[in-house]
């Protein structure tokens, strides 16, 4: 009675301030519009974990000191090599002005060049010592030949044999010929040219991504109505970041399109009232704005596992307005009027709703205690909406109906759906619990089998996104590496503190591989400054000296004008010095050189063959081996392997524990809430069991569980409360063993909950990310179990559990 004379109180004070709590909400949802739509999408992996976390830190400390941070590809292809040069001229032409553009490699004849005017250096030392040893020989053969006492005993004049110094001239000619030729990046068919366009922004920052894509987008259009028949396309990291943040964007717009199409058309029909459905879309498009709002300011920005967060929060936090309105108009189709049909809906549904909420709160709370941020801000964000959508139904949407119910809200007759659901339920309801219950266990073996078999998705390319821009991007990408070979946009740096630490650590990094089969070693290549500067210099500038001496002494007179000629090509110049890093150019450079100008501290790496970046296995086995290795702690590896391995490790940990976490948590909000008692055992029952039936019905299906698809999971468990409390709680105000008229009354309006929950996941599946489509389809799962176990096991439960008179009571009503 306390709680009824509360609610009267509360009701009429909203009648008496209906108008001045529609219009706060108005002002409200301005701000909170202004705050939302600053939220940005941050795309990249390394986002879902801690900042803190190695592979991150590493990630971000390499990014600081990074000179280049971007990169993208763009290819000209023609089957007539005239239109292609013409048309990648051009292209490089124009390209090379754009504003964001740090660089363009349109050929290697700077390396060429750099070969050529080092070429004494470049060479072997070996090679030198032969050759030198070959001039010493024929200035002795010369001397021989020249003394008049000397007498050849060959019949005939031999050839001169080719010697090493004969050789040594040839490469020196060779190298001259290659630094004067343009070198271009053209493929060996002669079809495909690229060029490299480097920034000196992170290609994460999307904004100027796209700047610098439209820019070459419009010249690449340019370029082909000068110059038709060239094909020519973009890829590299600034196409693939462009390409990820529209797609999960455009999804979630997309999807957040279709939930509203879809559950105001529910919506309309269930309800039949433009104005009741009117008032319940503003209480619950105010709790959404506030929840992205609250986004905006307690996180900043969203990632890969909140950027759909929004269909969920309209589909899952329309839930409680659903049942308020419902319970409202059934008060007025009941005589009531005003104040006093206001009281009713808000005292007969706060139990209920509260304990749903909570529950659901309580499940995505449960991802909070984890340190995986992509399950973290997930429950941060989708346990606040659901709160702030609960606060939004019984603060502004009672002043909504009121104002509706001044302008001509009429209920109409009561909707037929809970009548079609009461009509489907079993008669003999004590072999439906028992069947039911069998059904559940039958899962429960099919899920600990699942469970057992290595259940978790290893290829990370499946969670990745689909769509045209990124096939766009692949197919020239493709292309790329058939012409010019893997790796030209991969592999993983690895980012020393001292310029001494470089050759040390490269060859404690060889010495591991130094026995290891094929398939193990960690390393395919391991490249660094060092690799630009010729080797054993100071040895070499030795013996270049006694070459040069050789070439310049008397002796050399005693040669004929030929061979003298010859060796004049041999001779060294007399300014050769020993080569530092500021010696090798820029465009050679520019991988190892730093934002503040320091050169040599990268080593730049890739992964041995045997291990594949996208293979979860692998990427965790090449990991924990660079790992084990302990590297100084101011050694920074940043690639893709590092963040993939932590996030893998942090689902493994995390994810058990926020399950076991959000099952706790809603067993004792449903204790608190609805009491220890039938009611409280029955709603405890049906939520396990529908996320029973939830793991085994994926098992069937063969889903994989990946990072973004496991937060289903607890979420699942919260929602398995949510249907059957509502029932569980109208039984207890109806009476005991009242299951099926609860399900007459309230269980139309769960059905419609979980209608719209089940649309707000469905349209996940539109998306271009199959991480998230993963996910939308293991939700949708998780509500029709959990909806099933709510509408046939609680009524079920409830009789059986009601004591004995009710039950024959029950009986009699029903036939």
């Amino acid at each position: 009675m306390a709680g009824a004379k509360m609610a009267r109180r509360y009701a009429s004070w909203i009648e008496h301030r209906r108008w001045a709590i529609i219009a706060s909400s108005l002002a409200f949802a301005v701000v909170a519009a202004f705050g939302a739509s600053r939220l940005r999408v941050l795309a990249d992996f390394s986002y879902l974990l801690p900042q803190d976390v190695r592979s991150v830190t590493d990630l971000r400390a390499i990014g600081k000191r990074a000179r280049v941070l971007g990169t993208a590809m763009v290819a000209v292809q023609s089957s007539d090599p005239a239109i292609r040069e013409r048309a990648a001229v051009m292209l490089r032409d124009k390209i090379a002005g754009l504003p964001l553009v740090s660089s363009v490699t349109f050929d290697d004849h700077a390396r060429r060049e750099y070969g050529w005017q080092n070429r004494w250096l470049f060479a072997d030392l070996s090679d030198l010592q032969r050759a030198r040893a070959a001039i010493e020989a024929k200035i002795r053969q010369a001397k021989l030949e020249a003394n008049p006492l000397f007498v050849g005993l060959d019949d005939e004049p031999a050839s001169h044999p080719r010697d090493a110094a004969d050789e040594l001239r040839d490469r020196l000619r060779k190298a001259e010929a290659e630094a004067a030729e343009r070198g271009e990046l053209v493929s060996p068919d002669g079809k495909l040219q690229m060029m490299i366009i480097r920034t000196a922004f992170s290609s994460g920052d999307v904004d100027r991504d796209k700047q610098l894509l439209a820019g070459i987008d419009q010249i690449i259009e340019q370029v082909r109505v000068a110059v038709p028949g060239a094909e020519m396309g973009v890829a590299g990291d600034v196409a693939v970041s462009i390409a990820e943040h529209d797609s999960i964007l455009n999804g979630m717009l997309r999807a957040t399109a279709v939930t509203l199409t879809l559950v105001l058309g529910a919506l309309i029909w269930y309800f039949r009232s433009a104005l009741a459905v009117g008032a319940l879309s503003w209480s619950l498009a105010i709790g959404t704005l506030a929840t992205f709002a609250f986004t905006d300011l307690a996180i900043g920005h969203l990632n890969l596992a909140t950027a759909f967060l929004s269909s969920i929060v309209i589909g899952n936090g329309i839930n409680v307005g659903i049942l308020v309105t419902a319970r409202y108009l059934e008060e007025l189709r009941a005589g009531r009027d005003g104040a006093e049909a206001l009281a009713g809906a808000l005292a007969n549904t706060v139990a209920g709703t509260l304990a749903a909420a909570l529950t659901a709160a309580v499940a995505y709370a449960s991802l909070m205690i984890t340190v995986f941020r992509g399950f973290r801000h997930f429950g941060v964000i989708g346990g606040v909406g659901i709160l702030l959508c609960w606060c939004s139904a019984y603060i502004v949407l009672p002043a909504a109906l009121s104002i509706a119910r001044r302008f001509g809200l009429r209920p109409r007759a009561a909707p037929p759906i809970g009548r079609w659901l009461a009509r489907l339920l079993p008669q003999n309801l004590a072999v439906t619990a028992i069947a039911t219950i069998a059904l559940v266990a039958g899962a429960g073996v099919i899920t600990a089998h699942y469970l057992a078999d290595d259940p978790f998705e290893s290829d990370f390319r499946r969670l990745r996104s689909h769509g045209a821009a990124i096939a766009e991007e692949q197919r020239w990408m493709t292309a790329v590496d058939k012409a010019f070979g893997q790796g030209i946009d991969a592999g993983f740096v690895i980012a020393v503190p001292h310029r001494l630490d470089v050759l040390p650590l490269k060859a404690r990094l060889r010495a591991a591989d130094a026995d290891a089969a094929p398939r193990d070693k960690l390393f395919s290549r391991l490249d660094s400054l060092d690799d630009l500067l010729p080797s054993q210099q100071t040895d070499k500038l030795v013996v270049l000296d006694q070459i040069r001496e050789l070439l310049s002494s008397k002796e050399i007179e005693t040669l004929s004008d030929a061979d003298r000629a010859e060796l004049a090509r041999l001779r060294p110049p007399d300014d050769l010095r020993v080569l530092g890093d500021n010696d090798v150019p820029d465009a050679l450079a520019w991988p190892f050189i730093e934002a503040d100008g320091s050169r040599g501290k990268v080593i730049l790496a890739m992964a041995g063959s045997g291990y594949e970046v996208w293979d979860a296995h692998d990427t965790v086995r090449f990991a924990d081996k660079v790992r084990a290795l302990h590297l100084p702690a101011d050694v920074h590896l940043g690639g893709a392997s590092f963040v993939f391995a932590d996030v893998l490790e942090a689902v493994l940990t995390d994810g058990p524990r926020a399950t076991i976490a959000s099952l706790l948590g809603a067993i004792l909000v449903v204790l608190l809430v609805v009491g220890w008692n039938r009611h409280g055992f029955v709603t405890i029952v049906c939520g396990l069991g529908g996320t029973m039936l939830m793991l085994g019905s994926a098992a069937l299906l063969g889903l994989r569980i990946n990072f973004l698809d496991f937060v289903a999971l607890p979420i699942t468990i919260g929602i398995g409360i949510e249907y059957a409390v509502n029932i569980a709680t109208r039984e207890r105000q109806e009476g005991p063993g009242s299951g099926r008229a609860a399900l007459a009354t309230t269980g139309g309006a769960v059905a419609v909950c979980s209608y719209t929950t089940i649309v707000g996941y469905g349209s996940l599946l539109l998306s271009q990310n199959l991480g998230i489509r993963s996910f939308g389809l293991a939700a949708m799962i998780g509500e029709l179990t959990c909806l099933g176990v709510a509408l046939f096991l609680a009524p079920a439960l409830l009789w059986t559990t009601a004591p004995a008179l009710a039950r024959r009571r029950s009986e009699v009503a029903t036939r």
